[in-house]
């Protein structure tokens, strides 16, 4: 049992020190306007709070950045239904996590 949990704590730790938060900026808005025209900068922060909250209890942050946009958007459903999110609010995490990875430190 002890092992457990120190395996499980390491891995944790692990995947939290792996993943870099990005702070939306006004050049990101500017930048996911092309695919999103309405996009706000405030809409990028709450899904960047979001997605850290809500998508960081079951696993790493990292991996999003590391899929394609196309696996993004086809589990996108089915984990925003796990984490218990409404639509607005999966729809903000998706436009953050599309917004932010083609951002330069996003790799």
């Amino acid at each position: 049992m002890k092992k457990t949990f120190i395996i499980l704590l390491l891995s944790g730790l692990t995947a939290c020190a792996t993943y870099k938060s990005i702070n939306p900026t006004q050049t990101d808005v500017d930048r996911g306007k092309q695919k999103y025209p309405d996009l706000t900068l405030s809409e990028l922060n709450l899904g960047k709070a979001l997605f850290e909250t809500k998508c960081g209890k079951c696993h790493s942050l990292e991996r999003p950045f590391k899929v394609s946009v196309a696996d993004v958007q086809k589990i996108m459903p089915k984990m925003a239904k796990k984490a218990g999110l409404p639509k607005e609010s999966s729809d903000l995490v998706l436009k953050y996590i599309i917004t932010m990875r083609s951002a330069p430190t996003a790799k």
